[in-house]
């Protein structure tokens, strides 16, 4: 029976949240026979996951994203000194530098993808900040005995990239229970093809295209909304956008709901047609899977990253051009033949996506190798 610190710190919402909180329940279940210390944020409800194998330790110490830093790189590194800890397995954002046995889940895509346009978005903060936790990554990557990656895509540009040699591909779980029934929302969204983009604000979804391409919609009459899911709270560059549209009265063409509580999320995709995602940046988007099982044609950008996910099962286009992606909306808005395919080579694809046990034992199947 091993002591395992599994470090989540940064697990505060998005994939991530959702990543942690599924594999807290597996190992509850299929943990090996191992002990777990889990080191999760305030106010996120991990508490209710603890079991007699998971102990849960709420870290209200790195609320900030200095605080973080200095955790993972002083204060972490202390703490696994002086408690009896025989692997760390780590889903935060920063390669711990210890000497004890680590076992690292990558889903930083800066990372992997340094050519990507989502590095020239953003503040000038937000850049500055990537640039230091790639410094950070290239420093202490060789601190992490194997690097755990969600699709053959990021694992090869891993190894050509940093050379690093012990990689696992454990693609991201399928967690269906999650994703039907739910509590009914009328959102209100009226006639017409809809398209949702259930996304919060990063930079890196690439959300400000929809303004070119609500002028061009307006502009060729083509009757299509983009549902959007935005707090202007979220970002400052959330605000603006959402004042750019009411400024423009482009509000017939991009409707914003606010953000959708989990248990709405499936009356929130029953009411709309089809998944627009613009995306310049993804490790493993949740948002592909949600579409797949509601049923909904997906339309993405063209790069690789989505098509690892989406295969067959995606209409595709460039997502710096707003001509293009106003030419996909027409076609799905318009062919249901193509429609028909996409939703049915996606379900093909969901059916052979790993569920959480089987992903749970993988992992232990890792831990238990660097163990030994």
């Amino acid at each position: 029976m091993a002591r395992i610190v599994v470090n989540g710190v940064s697990a505060k919402g998005g994939g991530g949240k959702s990543v942690l909180r599924n594999l807290l329940k597996g190992l509850a279940v299929h943990g090996g026979g191992h002990c777990y210390k889990v080191l999760v944020p305030p106010q996120q409800g991990y508490e209710e996951l603890a079991s007699d194998r998971v102990a849960i330790s709420v870290r209200s110490d790195v609320g900030s994203l200095a605080a973080l830093g200095r955790f993972s790189l002083l204060g972490l590194p202390r703490e696994l000194q002086e408690v009896p800890c025989d692997l760390l397995l780590n889903t935060s954002d920063i390669v711990v530098p210890t000497m004890v046995p680590q076992l690292f889940l990558f889903d930083w895509s800066y990372a992997a993808f340094p050519d990507s346009p989502a590095w020239r978005m953003g503040s000038i903060r937000d850049r500055c900040i990537r640039r230091l936790k790639l410094q950070l990554f290239r420093r202490h990557a060789r601190y992490a005995n194997v690097m755990m990656v969600q699709t053959p895509l990021v694992g090869r540009a891993l190894a050509n990239l940093y050379c690093i040699r012990d990689i696992e591909v454990v693609p991201n779980a399928v967690a269906l229970e999650n994703l039907s029934g739910g509590v009914f929302r009328d959102f209100g969204l009226g006639d017409g093809f809809k398209f949702l983009c259930l996304s919060s604000y990063y930079s890196h979804k690439n959300l400000e295209v929809f303004l070119p391409v609500a002028r061009l919609l307006r502009e060729r009459r083509v009757t299509a909304k983009i549902v959007i899911t935005l707090a202007g709270g979220q970002h400052p560059a959330a605000s603006r956008l959402l004042a750019a549209i009411a400024e423009e009265k482009l509000g017939d063409f991009v409707v914003n709901v606010g953000p959708v509580p989990m248990a709405n999320v499936p009356s929130l995709y029953a009411q709309t047609d089809a998944l627009l995602l613009p995306t310049l940046l993804e490790s493993f988007s949740g948002t592909y899977v949600e579409a797949m099982f509601h049923r909904r044609p997906i339309l993405t950008s063209d790069l690789p990253f989505a098509a690892d996910v989406c295969g067959d099962a995606a209409l595709y286009f460039n997502p710096c051009d707003p001509s293009e992606i106003v030419d996909a909306i027409r076609i799905i808005r318009d062919d249901e033949s193509i429609r028909v395919g996409l939703v049915e080579r996606g379900r093909l694809r969901l059916a052979s996506m790993p569920d959480w046990p089987t992903t749970t034992a993988r992992i232990v199947g890792i831990i238990e190798r660097i163990l030994g």
